[in-house]
């Protein structure tokens, strides 16, 4: 059970993950199975209002968010299937799957499927089902949102054709109030300050993200694909995203967003991510972050 809703439980000993049908077949924690919870879940009994919205976990959508307008008669909220129940399709131990709703509109169904490899990664896949016959484009797009960090560690393709090699999104908190760093020359690091809202974008070849706070990070890698990205710039569109949420109260998160190359969806699409926690040394930590993250990156070729 999680808060008085059913809930299923994958550990491979080290680290847990309890994914939520009902909700929208979220995922709803995730770290060391002694440790804190990374991800954030908002105030609770919002997770009991209709609908279920603004509460956290992580999710899968059709996206980008940006081509919504084309398909959908509103950009938000997101539709029925992000928050109304999924259906269970396999629970054997080693692999966890849920099913969603058809999606409006788009006449496809997403389905999550969990496991831990050998590496103790939670592997998941996001699919976006076949639609016979569509020609409508659509990405993969998976949200997990997290608690309040330390920092967010973004890779970079020093060739991209944006300035510091990452795109800040035209609303919100002006970038020059957010706080980053070059880590290494593909590696930015950047300080989700309390009352900053902003989304930026970033086109590495290895598409990962990472969250840090105290001696502890969150790594999430998603598998490189050919194609076009959404979003950004043609041949260099964005496969990694991060929003920064500030609303009173429990309201502060920060996204780290996935995306798979756009992909017409008679044809479907897929997008593989791997989730880890790592524990990092009290000296040098950013040379630590660095070579995790590129070590785990290589790990995907």
């Amino acid at each position: 059970m999680w808060r008085a809703l059913d809930a299923f439980e994958l550990t491979d000993g080290r680290t847990m993950a309890i994914i939520v049908p009902r909700l929208g077949g979220r995922l709803v924690h995730y770290g060391l199975r002694d440790g804190a919870n990374w991800i954030w879940s908002g105030e609770p009994g919002a997770e009991k209002r209709e609908p279920v919205l603004f509460w956290g976990g992580d999710k899968t959508y059709i996206g980008p968010h940006t081509m919504w307008s084309l398909v959908l008669p509103k950009t938000w909220p997101p539709p029925a299937p992000d928050y109304t129940a999924h259906e269970v399709i396999a629970s054997d131990g080693a692999l966890f799957a849920t099913e969603s709703p058809v999606w409006p509109e788009y006449g496809t169904r997403v389905r999550r499927e969990y496991q831990f490899n050998e590496a103790g990664d939670l592997v998941i896949t996001h699919r976006v089902a076949p639609v016979a016959n569509s020609h409508i484009l659509a990405a993969v797009w998976t949200i997990a949102q997290i608690i309040p960090t330390d920092s967010v560690c973004i890779p970079v393709n020093p060739a991209s054709p944006y300035k510091n090699d990452f795109f800040f999104f035209g609303w919100g908190t002006p970038k020059d109030k957010i706080a980053t760093r070059r880590m290494t020359p593909s590696l930015v690091e950047l300080k989700p300050e309390t009352g900053t809202v902003f989304k930026l974008g970033a086109n590495p070849a290895r598409p990962a993200l990472a969250a840090v706070k105290g001696g502890s990070m969150f790594v999430a890698h998603a598998a490189p694909q050919e194609g076009q990205y959404p979003e950004g710039a043609d041949g260099a569109g964005f496969s990694v995203e991060v929003y920064h949420h500030d609303a009173p109260g429990l309201g502060e998160y920060t996204e780290l967003e996935l995306l798979s190359p756009l992909r017409r969806l008679d044809a479907g699409a897929t997008l593989i991510t791997r989730w880890n926690v790592h524990t990092l040394p009290k000296e040098d930590a950013s040379a630590a972050i660095a070579q995790i993250i590129g070590s785990e990156s290589d790990r995907t070729k």
